[in-house]
């Protein structure tokens, strides 16, 4: 195994390592040519979670050589690829409103946290398209590391009191480790069920002091693997009544759980469904029984139920599900993948003092990140 030039270029001691194998020494010059010194690395240990390289600088000054050793740990980053243009969409929504929120509420005694559920790495390998005649350079897809939400709130001015990032795959709780190294600020990184990990938190001081209660507010961004979020998390953020909350529902995947008939969503479909409407009551407003038919065959006569819900009336649904919760429900930011609603990109509040406020920030951001094919009309 080779030792990982990514790893080694976070060091400022090593300009250029050249490629080698497990046990042979890979030499680079210093940056500092006038000292006629070289840097030795030699790794001493690679596995899935770091790295060990023992970094010997040979000097030679008035004609005598000088040795010193370092030891260094360096914990493996892994890559976290995932998303596409509508993931920068997202994140560049979700940013301007952490601008405009601590903008908003600076210097009102407030202590507002960050609270991100999915936070990942901090940050998300892509892959853009560059050069054209715009560049005069021949097109090329190249990787590029770019900032996820939690790199992007520790970006913002003026700074959030606290920060709070949860993970469950513990790579990439040591990378959001890493990121508190980095910022060196009030970071909490905690692994484990998004859901549990948010109750714990919420339940816990300062939010629960009854003594400076009106202190703490946060804004917690829901950005989810698939339909992990349940609406009993909901109800939970909801019954805080200081936090904003922007969920980032999952469109697509809810109604490709909604089989054509009833008969075809089996038990563990039909369970997802209920944890994340909070209610049972899907069935009955998607569905319709059509009359029974006998087979040509004989067999006796079978009632189905069909699904008479579109995509939109079961995002509809969704948001009278929110409505019940939440006093401020936003209007959705679609996020479109090859011009096919997947997702949608909500805030809600349950803070009536502050929905004034909050709406201001919000609607900005909604008609800006809104497709122009998606908007509505003036009435």
């Amino acid at each position: 195994m080779g030792l990982d030039d990514g790893l080694l270029q976070s060091l400022a001691v090593v300009r250029r390592v050249l490629p080698g194998a497990d046990g042979e020494y890979l030499s680079c010059p210093d940056s500092t040519p006038a000292h006629n010194s070289e840097t030795v690395a030699k790794l001493v240990l690679s596995n899935q979670n770091q790295v060990i390289v023992r970094f010997v600088l040979h000097q030679s000054i008035d004609g005598a050589t000088r040795e010193s050793q370092t030891l260094v740990i360096m914990v493996k980053i892994p890559k976290h690829e995932f998303g596409g243009p509508w993931t920068e969409v997202k994140l560049d929504a979700i940013s301007e409103y952490l601008d405009f929120y601590q903008n908003a509420l600076k210097n009102r005694g407030f202590e507002t946290w960050y609270v991100d559920a999915f936070a990942g790495t901090g940050e998300r390998n892509a892959k853009v398209t560059k050069g054209g005649i715009f560049e005069d350079a021949p097109l090329e897809e190249v990787e590029e590391v770019l900032a996820g939400s939690a790199k992007r709130a520790l970006q913002i001015i003026p700074p959030f009191a606290h920060y709070w990032f949860s993970e469950q795959r513990p790579t990439r709780v040591k990378a959001l480790e890493a990121l508190r190294r980095e910022f060196s600020s009030n970071i909490i990184v905690c692994q484990g069920d998004a859901g549990e990990q948010l109750r714990e938190l919420f339940s816990s001081p300062p939010w629960t002091n009854h003594r400076d209660h009106w202190k703490q507010r946060a804004v917690v961004f829901l950005d989810p693997y698939g339909m992990s979020v349940g609406f009993d998390t909901l109800s939970m953020l909801a019954e805080t009544k200081r936090a904003d909350v922007w969920y980032l529902f999952p469109r697509k995947a809810v109604i490709q759980q909604l089989a054509n008939n009833s008969s075809g969503i089996d038990d563990g479909k039909r369970a997802s469904l209920t944890r994340i409407f909070g209610c049972d009551d899907w069935e009955d407003r998607f569905y319709r029984a059509q009359p029974a038919q006998a087979s040509l065959f004989g067999d006796p006569a079978t009632e189905e139920s069909i699904r008479m819900a579109d995509g939109n009336e079961i995002a509809a649904f969704a948001r009278e599900r929110f409505g019940g919760i939440f006093a401020y429900v936003s209007d959705p930011i679609p996020l479109l993948i090859n011009g096919r609603e997947f997702f949608e990109l909500y805030c809600f509040s349950n803070n009536p003092p502050a929905i004034d406020l909050i709406k201001r920030g919000v609607d900005h951001v909604v008609k800006k990140y809104t497709p122009a094919s998606h908007r509505r009309s003036a009435p």
